[in-house]
């Protein structure tokens, strides 16, 4: 992988979990301190993914019991993140539009990206790169001045406690997406992209408590496109969210066919060309299941960070179990 093509890749994949996911529960939980919280957790998920770098250095082999974890690993984030864009699509761009008409081109896009491997995904990260990244500077400038620096205030009014637990959620939701790079010929420059990466959702975590206050964001499932509305280019054209919050989709495309290719590469050989879009249509109908059950995501909703540590753990673990047993 080229430092382009990673670069590329790390920026969509570490804000893809914080959409309608991190940065809703953080706020809800910590309101004045999320900031303090993203700046620890982003020490915590630096020296987690450094450690990841050393120890897959060492660990090359993969036994039946790993690839299982890391199957339903990426199963499991997929899921999460078709129902997380099928919220969001449903809740600000296609609000008249039944949940499987949202639904449906989702297998039919994951399939075309992965089609081909990993290397269409980076190319079409890249490609796309440029693009969002000056959507995020235009959100800058026209949010600046929308900052209320008085929402900082007072500053740490969580307990110790509070902070540590919501900068370990942060560096979870933050370093999973870059777990899924775990098959991908990264370099060793992974942690630095984490880094340039944790930068612009430190940033993004600022701009949602200046601009909406504790109190606003901590209600809103999505309080990063409710910030986008204040945005007014030239003081008179509003309603610029719906154009800019683009890059969030891209953010959960791009995401979902990295897992895409992972549960790929990780099912039976055999048939595989049939299998494989198969699969992604189960998905498909598994993402549509828990849209029309919304209470059953709440429960995932609040104790995400918690499943997602344990499969990290877990898949570790295995790699660890088998590495004993080799000796």
């Amino acid at each position: 992988m080229t430092n382009s093509k990673q670069i590329a890749i790390t920026y969509f994949l570490g804000r893809a979990l914080f959409i309608g996911f991190g940065f809703s529960l953080l706020c809800k939980m910590l309101q004045e301190s999320v900031w303090v919280s993203a700046l620890i957790g982003t020490v915590i998920g630096f020296l987690f993914l450094l450690f990841l770098q050393k120890y897959k250095e060492k660990h090359h082999d993969e036994t039946i019991l790993s690839k299982i974890a890391f199957f339903l690993f990426n199963l499991f984030i997929f899921i999460e993140l078709g129902f997380i864009l099928t919220t969001f699509c449903s809740s600000f761009y296609l609000v008249k539009s039944p949940t499987w008409y949202i639904i449906l081109p989702i297998p039919f896009i994951i399939y075309t990206l992965t089609r081909k491997g990993v290397q269409t995904v980076l190319k079409v990260a890249e490609s796309l790169f440029l693009g969002s990244l000056i959507l995020y500077v235009l959100v800058i400038f026209g949010l600046f001045k929308e900052i209320n620096f008085s929402h900082f205030t007072p500053i740490l009014t969580k307990s110790l406690k509070d902070i540590l637990l919501g900068s370990c959620y942060f560096a979870i939701y933050s370093i999973t997406p870059f777990l899924l790079l775990w098959k991908v010929n990264t370099n060793k420059n992974l942690a630095k992209m984490y880094l340039f990466s944790m930068l612009g959702i430190i940033l993004i975590a600022v701009f949602i408590l200046g601009v909406l206050g504790p109190n606003l964001a901590k209600i809103y499932r999505f309080p990063e496109y409710m910030t986008l509305k204040k945005i007014k280019l030239f003081n008179f054209i509003e309603k610029v969210e719906n154009i800019i919050s683009i890059s969030s989709l891209l953010d959960l495309f791009l995401t979902m066919a990295i897992c895409g290719i992972n549960l790929k590469d990780l099912l039976p050989d055999k048939n595989k060309k049939i299998v494989y879009p198969l699969f992604l249509g189960l998905l498909a109908l598994v993402i549509y299941y828990f849209s029309i059950h919304y209470e059953k995501q709440l429960f995932i909703y609040t104790y995400l960070p918690l499943i997602l540590g344990g499969g990290i753990i877990i898949c570790i673990l295995t790699s660890l179990i088998h590495k004993k047993r080799k000796h």
